[in-house]
């Protein structure tokens, strides 16, 4: 398996009642792209505002609502998280994809099972995180951050702000 290193700001889209944005406990109960229902928490970032707005935009995909139909005050907010420099398991550039033996098309063709289990080796091992390709953003490759639980300590809380403050107006509707 490869590795990256990453810091600085990343993103989080967050409901504007979570009184805790970094949170994992609901991801550890109900599961993600990498991790198990109940196996552990991951604490899901987005590597940009760009990526942000299209995970936004994609939780109410197939939904009868879009964003715009939701009232302003419970728009998603934007948590900035600050991150110290660490090492990731690279899934995010084509050797790290390959390396962890994922098709190159990922993430499409890749189903949450699979990146569920490969998780699961992973937080086995005592890995922090993983940085992969966001299946929100399939017409750029956008990136996203997947922090396990355990390595809470690598991040830092920054500004929270409200959706009509963040939402990129070129993407609006």
């Amino acid at each position: 398996m490869k590795h990256i290193e990453r810091s600085g700001t990343l993103f989080r889209v967050t409901d504007p009642s979570w009184s805790d944005p970094l949170d994992t406990s609901y991801s550890k109960v109900h599961g993600g792209r990498w991790n198990p229902p109940g196996a552990f928490g991951v604490l899901y970032l987005c590597g940009s505002v760009l990526v942000a707005a299209a995970n936004a935009r994609k939780t109410y995909e197939n939904e009868i609502a879009t964003l715009y139909d939701l009232l302003p005050e419970v728009r998603p907010d934007l948590q900035y998280v600050e991150i110290k420099v660490t090492s990731f398991v690279d899934v995010f550039t084509d050797a790290g994809i390959r390396a962890i033996h994922l098709p190159s098309s990922y993430p499409r063709n890749t189903t949450w099972k699979r990146c569920q289990n490969i998780a699961r080796q992973l937080y086995e091992k005592r890995e922090r995180g993983i940085v992969y390709r966001s299946a929100a953003t399939l017409s750029v490759i956008g990136e996203e951050l997947a922090i396990f639980d355990r390595s809470l300590s690598l991040v830092k809380r920054g500004k929270r702000i409200r959706f009509s403050e963040w939402y990129p107006v070129e993407v609006s509707r």
